[in-house]
């Protein structure tokens, strides 16, 4: 309950109104593999495949019609990975969600702290990947 409060006093009331998190039906989330026309190498000591950022246009208005974003408010949204591309992620639609640019800016630098650990040999993919899917772990929830 404590920090349901919390999280309630530190977070501005309109930023309650958008949502924090992919949704799980559309957004489940997929990595990069050597097939896809995207992949650029691997990298880490682990071998990661690596897609370089590629996100058309009429892809990412697939992505906010999914989602249902009217036209007149997409331009307060950034299409983002739900993996990012830094721990391995796609540029597969199941891996793309619109998020509101407000909750982007109060989020805390989660993807920098994962991907140095991933480099730095500190984790592996598994470990930063579960992170990033699993909400309990994130402030927001």
């Amino acid at each position: 309950m404590k920090l349901v409060l919390l999280f309630v006093l530190c977070v501005p009331f309109w930023a309650l109104a958008y949502p924090l998190t992919p949704e799980e039906d559309i957004t489940s989330g997929s990595l990069c593999t050597e097939e896809d026309a995207d992949f650029f190498e691997y990298r880490y000591e682990e071998e990661i495949p690596y897609c370089e950022r590629n996100v058309s246009t009429s892809l990412k208005t697939r992505i906010y019609e999914e989602y249902e974003i009217p036209k007149a408010e997409r331009k307060d949204y950034t299409i983002d990975h739900f993996i990012p591309l830094s721990l391995g992620g796609t540029n597969q639609p199941d891996n793309l969600w619109p998020e509101h640019k407000a909750v982007k800016a109060l989020r805390p630098n989660l993807e920098m702290q994962l991907y140095v650990a991933l480099r730095d040999g500190k984790m592996n993919q598994e470990q930063v990947i579960k992170i990033v899917a699993d909400k309990k772990l994130h402030p927001f929830y």
